[in-house]
């Protein structure tokens, strides 16, 4: 994968991009069944915990061979090595149960005598024509659906935001505080699985800034997200929030205007691929990259076709049905990734720190 570079604005647009999918999915749904019409403050209180797991996966990928290098730094090549299976098992896992929902959907919004396994064939094919070739178009693509979605993103929270009720989050009192922080647990486990990104820092092109750029699209991120969240809980109320599918869709059924446009939900749901695509497509590099560590370059070309294989079969006889794949999508995945984005990462840090202290050198600065 040499001379296969992108910036690390262009892996931060990856990451925003792809993760919507699973945020509009969770969010505002898990956290108004527990935080009711406080839910909207977990994305201002997801920041600091995130911005933790942020600041432990990028200082262990720093240097070669990016988030995989780090690990092999910390533990040892063996144990290293074993870790990143881990990683690469949970982003094949997250391959099938991303697939499966998407199917689903796809079925729901009005194609329901059709089969989710050719909704699915068909991106997992468009997907790993992408990840057989360059990261850095693969990258260009993504900036091209990230200006689409969060144009479209801006229009349903807007038009959401002006029929909005404010006695429905409003006011906050004190002893909302603990409910929204619980909820809180649910977006930070979310966007954590923007960990695996950092299996694809190797081919970052290092600039000055980098960190303090990543700061803020994690800020936007979170910004964007507690927006998403005012919006649904103003416009549905909290009750509704909880029971409704995907509330950022029965926002986008409000967007229009007498005369102009309207009902615009089926190009919202239309559109949303694009954040699926990138999603899955970050997905296969970040297995892409972790394989070439594994299995050394002279297959890593064959591993997109094998994982999209793995995807395509388990979400089909993993997930019979579209319940049993939300299930698991509910506790399963923040839950996972709470573990991969904090408990290893830190694991990690702190065993250099203890390595590079009994070798009698300073660790490397954050």
């Amino acid at each position: 994968m040499e001379g296969d570079r992108i910036s690390a604005r262009q892996l931060y647009g990856m990451l925003f991009t792809g993760l919507l999918t699973p945020a509009v999915r969770a969010l505002p749904v898990l956290t108004a069944a527990v935080a009711d019409k406080s839910a909207w403050l977990t994305g201002l209180l997801a920041f600091p915990p995130l911005l933790g797991a942020g600041w432990a996966v990028y200082t262990l990928s720093r240097g070669q061979g990016g988030l995989s290098g780090g690990f092999r730094r910390a533990f040892g090549t063996a144990a290293g090595k074993a870790v990143t299976i881990i990683y690469m098992l949970w982003a094949i896992f997250l391959l099938c149960l991303e697939g499966r929902l998407y199917a689903g959907r796809m079925v729901t919004a009005g194609y329901r005598g059709a089969s989710p396994a050719v909704f699915l064939l068909v991106l997992l094919a468009v997907v790993v024509w992408m990840a057989r070739r360059k990261l850095s178009a693969f990258a260009r693509a993504a900036e091209i659906c990230f200006l689409v979605l969060a144009l479209i993103l801006a229009l349903v929270v807007g038009f959401s935001l002006l029929d909005a009720r404010p006695r429905r989050v409003l006011p906050v009192w004190t002893q909302d505080l603990p409910a929204a922080a619980a909820a809180t647990l649910v977006p930070v486990g979310v966007l954590s699985g923007g960990v695996l990104g950092g299996f694809l820092a190797g081919q970052v092109d290092p600039r000055e800034g980098d960190a303090r750029r990543g700061r803020r699209w994690l800020l936007g991120t979170c910004i964007a997200i507690t927006l998403l969240q005012l919006g649904a809980v103003a416009q549905l109320g909290a009750q509704l929030c909880a029971r409704v599918e995907v509330p950022f869709f029965e926002m986008a059924r409000g967007v229009g205007m007498d005369g102009a446009f309207q009902r615009v939900e089926s190009v919202v749901m239309a559109f949303w691929i694009l954040s699926d695509f990138v999603w899955m497509g970050t997905l296969l590099f970040a297995i892409k990259a972790m394989a070439s560590v594994l299995v050394g370059p002279k297959w890593v070309k064959r591993i997109p076709v094998l994982a999209a294989l793995l995807a395509f079969l388990g979400a089909l006889f993993l997930f019979p049905d579209d319940f049993a794949a939300r299930d698991l999508d509910v506790w399963l995945v923040p839950a996972g990734q709470l573990v991969l984005a904090f408990v290893l990462p830190f694991t990690a840090l702190l065993c250099g720190y203890i390595r590079e202290k009994k070798q009698g050198r300073a660790p490397p600065s954050a």
